[in-house]
């Protein structure tokens, strides 16, 4: 069973693995990392990604 401690120890461990990933990328290939574990997420969840929710507004308003 998982506790507080190993919890926190387990994300701990997770966001040292991301820092070592990133930590000599440049800003576009960070971009470009995040964007393609977007797009992997919303085809394995079914949703959609936009650049911006106001990109939605005129959808969201129609579903009304």
């Amino acid at each position: 069973m998982k506790t507080p401690n190993t919890i926190e120890q387990e994300i701990n461990q997770i966001r040292l693995r991301i820092y070592e990933e990133t930590k000599n990328m440049t800003i576009q290939e960070r971009v470009e990392r995040v964007n393609r574990i977007g797009e992997a997420a919303a085809k394995k969840y079914g949703f959609k990604r936009v650049a911006s929710a106001k990109e939605n507004i005129g959808v969201n308003e129609k579903l009304r």
